[in-house]
């Protein structure tokens, strides 16, 4: 698309006119603009090969080269780095789940030899590389995002397509290096070096081909293999977003060309809502100033002070009971001190006021809670989350939320296992704790306890709502449901 054409200098021309209302600032946005889709035209690619259509195989022997010829063979003296991708769907799953006389795979092929394969071994249950000789099975299982219970793969499931991204880089005379992503990140902003670590498998073997076939023999209704790319970098693989694409870059272009002069109008609109929002935030500083104040008289002046008066004691009394005893409680005490202090440091810092962060930080905080008591700790939250924001108040109220969860079953349940879960949908945030211990006594029901109550009020303050559920000898669970704001951008 060209930028400098007549029509784009009229346009320009016109809503920047010293005659026209705000002219100067509809130079430096109409600047803006056109700086912005020309940064986002997306550069020329290196893709080497592509295949987007579904080829669904089955029981096909030694398989059919769909390469053709379109990249150069690699044999033993190639030295370049090839990047893949490929949607891989198993038609139908094993029925009792058993080892089975099964292959299929993206598979390279010198001179009718097969080398690498990517998808399914002989003999395994996951998806993982083919004809692997220095692994001792002969296969090299994927890592997986979502292993199957007591395992570290994860099980493969019809309807349930996962995408399979690998490179290889050969060297002279040597095994080539493979790093396979099991499901990686593909979204425009992806890169090689950002990609979740439990889903990399790293591995050297034999790769050189001078065809690529689709396999699969065995058992089972075949495999189905899709959106096929070959070429030199990690960004080939990506699926490109409907926002880089060349025809809805020029429509954006024109349409924001057209639309800069209303856009004078909703700045002069937006200067008032801004002094608005400023007198706000000012409140929300004063505030929460105020909390962080209380916070620190409050837990931290007390614990100070216990350590004090527990000084005082040992001058004055420097008997062998109080000289094993008080340096312990003074030990425990200030433990209990940092602790508040990383809490309160960590509520007020604004890097953390997102949703992964909140899940980072109750994952870590639960983890170091329960273990000094011997309580098996079960984590279920979402490894990738989105980045909505949290306000420090709701960070800090969660977290003293499940401080006062975990040490209730510390205290009283006589648990062996917590289970940590988070979800967030449809802008509700979900914190569930879950312990094996005694249960609420049937006159200790959350209505009749201080301590729940206060829970309770804790979350009504941030507009959520908590329940228990329990029975004696049954276990507790306490489930905390708060809504989340939908996280809405505003710029200048």
């Amino acid at each position: 698309m060209d930028f400098d054409g007549p029509m784009v200098k009229l346009a320009v021309m016109h809503v920047t006119s010293p005659h026209y209302p705000g002219g100067h600032r509809l130079r430096l946005l109409a600047g803006l603009v056109l700086g912005v889709l020309l940064a986002s035209w997306p550069a020329r690619g290196t893709i080497l090969w592509s295949h987007p259509e579904t080829i669904q195989v089955c029981n096909n022997g030694a398989g059919v080269d769909i390469l053709h010829g379109a990249i150069a063979p690699q044999d033993s003296n190639a030295q370049r780095t090839l990047y893949f991708r490929i949607r891989v769907d198993p038609v139908a799953d094993s029925v009792i789940k058993s080892i089975g006389p099964l292959e299929a795979g993206f598979m390279f092929v010198e001179k009718g030899q097969e080398h690498l394969g990517i998808g399914n071994s002989l003999g395994a249950w996951a998806y993982c590389a083919m004809n692997v000789p220095k692994n001792k099975k002969g296969y090299e299982d994927f890592n997986s995002a979502t292993p199957e219970p007591t395992h570290n793969w994860e099980y493969m499931r019809a309807g349930v397509p996962k995408y399979i991204a690998f490179k290889i880089a050969y060297r002279p005379a040597q095994d080539a290096r493979v790093t396979v992503w099991l499901n990686p990140d593909l979204s425009g902003a992806a890169n090689e070096l950002n990609q979740p670590t439990n889903i990399i498998t790293r591995f050297e073997t034999t790769a050189t081909f001078d065809e690529i076939r689709l396999v699969h023999r065995g058992e089972g209704a075949g495999w189905r293999f899709s959106e096929m790319v070959a070429g030199t970098s990690f960004d080939d693989l990506l699926l490109v977003p409907l926002w880089q694409r060349g025809w809805f870059i020029a429509l954006a272009g024109g349409g924001s060309l057209v639309g800069v002069a209303g856009m004078v109008h909703w700045l002069e609109r937006r200067r008032s809502r801004r002094q608005i929002l400023r007198l706000e935030q000012e409140r929300t500083v004063a505030a929460e100033r105020a909390r962080i104040a209380r916070d620190i008289h409050d837990e931290l002046g007390a614990s100070l002070t216990k350590i004090f008066k527990l000084a005082e004691i040992m001058n004055g009394n420097p008997t062998a009971a109080a000289t094993q005893a008080v340096p312990q409680t003074i030990a425990q005490t200030a433990r209990e001190a940092i602790q508040t202090m990383d809490e309160i440091v960590w509520a007020v810092n604004p890097k953390n006021d997102t949703l992964g962060e909140l899940a980072d930080y109750l994952v870590y905080f639960t983890d170091d809670f329960l273990r000094p008591a011997g309580i098996a700790c079960v984590l279920e939250v979402p490894l990738k989350l989105p980045a909505t924001p949290i306000t420090a108040e709701v960070r800090h109220t969660l977290l003293m939320l499940v401080k006062e969860a975990l040490n209730n079953v510390v205290k009283h349940a006589g648990a062996r296992q917590v289970r940590f879960g988070m979800e967030f949908a449809t802008q509700q945030l979900t914190v569930e704790i879950a312990d094996d211990g005694c249960g609420l006594p049937p006159e200790g029901r959350p209505a009749g306890r201080h301590g729940l109550e206060n829970m309770r009020r804790r979350t009504s303050a941030i507009g959520g709502e908590i329940s228990w559920r329990s029975r004696p000898g049954g276990g507790t669970t306490v489930k905390l449901r708060v809504p989340l704001p939908e996280h809405k951008t505003t710029t200048g």
